[in-house]
């Protein structure tokens, strides 16, 4: 059966599936209590029972219509079926979703929760994380006896924990807490943005400490904890809005999912309220597009441990491999030749990308999507806009999309739901899968024409990387286009290759000698292949190699405009540059470029539309005050000389040629002046 069709069954055909479910992912004694229509007795009324690694759980099935979510009297149900039966392992099951006070409840009772999407992951992977036996992998338990040793040896009370997606952070900083709480009972909170993130990790640290022997309780949804608990899960929100009913004081051990975000406002004030014994935080991705120092918050470069990041988890076969395709203009060896001579970024760009038309790029898609068995692609756009240009060159019934600020959540929910569940091939997105949210069955991500920084792109490739009994690789469509980009790829693939493999740490659920005799179908061999899918593609790559250092300036100055417009959508006034820009001068843009305008063009090369209105208005302005004045339109000389900010020319003749047709030299531009000069009168 398809999992969509749940919805049309019967409440006791729907217990049998969930029953039918939880013996196909390996549970034990898998019993259905109901009989006709009465339960057994001594049953508690609770709809199955079975065990996992000898404990026993108690699970309630509720089947409702889509549009109807679980109450508190369901939980309540199930706690005194648990109760009666005297169950304590308890998890309440759901075709549709839970209300926020069930979600709030369930941490302290303790209870999981299973609602359409956890079902989901459990009807297409066969495995779930509630109730495991958990061991820790050498890795982790050389960051654990590290983390202890700097805890109590050397007194260090902060600590930032680096792991990629997949490798187990929440384990590992539960390992570590179950060592401190050997020596003294200790109150420990966990953070997290959001509620997502947390039900995950209190199933982690129950399979870690038990049910029973410390109480657990959330700070979630606006609700805030009736009583301080051993355990306290919070997202960052609820937590900010109710500081004033904590002190600094009240908690010893403070964990912080995500760290990377604490430089933003409201979560560096949640982190600096309280004076915890330990602060440890968990990311993998410690370094931010805005530059501001995340290792600052947690010790600095003493308290960073861990490190095992992308390149590592690839290496030792934790996540799924990358296909990687560069698709790009071909480019002819005469263009190649003229660049040779000298070019900047943004001539290279110019001269070799010529963007893919849209529904070529589609087209592209759909023909690689058609030799993948039950493609689900993730498509990440630059923004709202494009997607909605973009999903009308899908073929209908084929995609939809997801993003986050202006669209509804049920809307959105409701989307992701049927791209996982229905008969669409593609989500369109943009900032909205970047972290916290998973879709295991993906298994082709296309980047069409964004401006994200190197961070983003790797955040949005870990989307579609977790390794699935079903899942070895995963197929990457780059379009992007761009030098940037072709720099990050080369450079992915460069530290990739350069990882040395520890064996201990190898995943132990790789069959490490049928992948080496079978290489032709397997992906974790030694090297990283990405195809360059452009004619004049290996001329292009020994221009940049030659050029990598006139090239890395250039590279860091586009990642800070990247950073601001990922941020603002919006590029900064020229006047105020160095106010809005970190670790970059108006000096270092003009050697570099030689104009704001080639800047902007340079970095956000898909967003000129946006961009040009600002140096449209800017010229014309300045151009119309001084015809006004003299009666004259300015020689371009002048227009640049009373434009220039801290010796950042506004603009160049590439500006002029590009909006008004105008050939690129001083004497062309006399032909601009009569244009000008018309339409200055003609608004008088």
């Amino acid at each position: 059966m398809k999992f969509v069709d749940i919805d049309n069954l019967s409440k006791s055909d729907f217990e049998l599936f969930v029953a039918q479910l939880f013996e196909k992912s390996g549970w034990d004694n898998v019993e259905v209590t109901k009989v006709g229509s009465e339960y057994r007795h001594g049953d508690g009324g609770v709809d199955i029972f079975c065990t996992k690694d000898k404990k026993k759980f108690a699970i309630e099935c509720k089947h409702r219509k889509i549009t109807n979510k679980c109450t508190v009297e369901d939980l309540n149900q199930l706690i005194t079926g648990g109760k009666l039966a005297n169950v304590k392992n308890q998890i309440l099951v759901t075709n549709t979703y839970f209300t926020s006070e069930v979600e709030y409840r369930a941490f302290k009772l303790g209870v999981d929760l299973i609602d359409r999407n956890k079902l989901k992951d459990l009807f297409e992977l066969n495995t779930s994380e509630i109730g495991k036996k958990i061991k820790p992998h050498p890795y982790q338990m050389d960051i654990v006896n590290q983390c202890i040793n700097e805890f109590t040896k050397n007194n260090k009370k902060k600590i930032l924990i680096e792991l990629a997606t997949g490798l187990g952070k929440t384990y590992t900083v539960a390992f570590i807490i179950k060592e401190l709480l050997k020596e003294k009972k200790l109150k420990i909170l966990f953070l997290a943005h959001q509620i997502e993130i947390l039900t995950q990790t209190v199933i982690s640290f129950k399979n870690i400490f038990g049910i029973g022997n410390y109480s657990f309780s959330g700070a979630v949804a606006g609700y805030t904890p009736e009583d301080k608990t051993d355990f306290m899960f919070g997202v960052f929100d609820t937590i900010y809005s109710n500081l004033k009913n904590f002190s600094k004081e009240d908690f010893d051990i403070i964990v912080v999912d995500e760290a990377h975000h604490v430089p933003a406002n409201t979560y560096s004030k949640v982190v600096k309220h309280f004076n915890p014994k330990l602060l440890i935080g968990l990311t993998a991705t410690p370094f931010r597009t805005d530059n501001r120092d995340v290792l600052n918050y947690f010790g600095g470069k003493e308290g960073h441990m861990g490190r095992y990041d992308l390149y590592w988890a690839l290496k030792h076969r934790w996540l799924a491999f990358p296909k990687y395709q560069v698709h790009g203009h071909d480019v002819s060896q005469q263009k190649i030749d003229a660049l040779e001579k000298g070019f900047t970024l943004d001539d290279l760009d110019r001269s070799l990308f010529i963007k893919e038309k849209d529904e070529k790029m589609v087209q592209a898609l759909e023909k690689k999507a058609e030799t993948i068995e039950n493609c689900k692609a993730i498509v990440f756009c630059r923004n709202i806009k494009h997607i909605k240009h973009l999903i009308k060159y899908f073929p209908p019934g084929k995609a939809t999309y997801a993003y986050s600020n202006g669209m509804d959540g049920d809307q959105r929910r409701n989307n992701i739901r049927e791209f996982r569940e229905g008969n669409y091939r593609y989500i369109l997105t943009c900032n909205l899968f970047n972290e916290g949210i998973d879709i295991p069955e993906t298994n082709l991500l296309a980047f069409l024409r964004t401006t994200n920084s190197k961070l983003i792109w790797l955040q949005q490739l870990g989307r579609g990387l977790r390794r699935t009994n079903k899942k070895e690789f995963v197929d990457v469509f780059d379009f992007v286009g761009s030098v940037s980009r072709i720099n990050e790829v080369k450079s992915f693939q460069k530290a990739y290759e350069e990882q040395v493999i520890d064996k201990s740490n190898i995943n132990p659920n790789i069959n490490i000698e049928k992948d080496s005799n079978n290489l032709s179908e397997k992906h974790y061999d030694s090297s990283m292949q990405v195809n360059w899918n452009f004619k004049g593609a290996a001329q292009v790559l020994k221009l940049l190699e030659d050029q990598k250092y006139n090239l890395l300036e250039l590279e860091e100055a586009v990642s800070v405009l990247r950073s601001y417009y990922e941020k603002y959508e919006e590029i900064p006034k020229i006047e105020n540059l160095e106010d809005n820009l970190n670790n970059i001068s108006s000096d270092q843009i003009n050697t570099l470029f030689g104009s704001y305008y080639r800047y902007c063009n340079t970095a956000l090369p898909f967003e000129r539309e946006v961009n040009e209105k600002y140096f449209i208005d800017k010229f014309l302005m300045y151009c119309k005050k001084f015809y006004n004045e003299t009666g004259i339109i300015p020689s371009f000389q002048t227009i640049n000389e009373n434009n220039t900010f801290n010796n950042l020319p506004l603009l160049d003749f590439n500006f002029i040629h590009n909006n008004y047709g105008v050939g690129r030299s001083y004497k062309e531009f006399n032909k601009l002046k009569k244009q000008l000069i018309i339409t200055f009168d003609a608004k008088q």
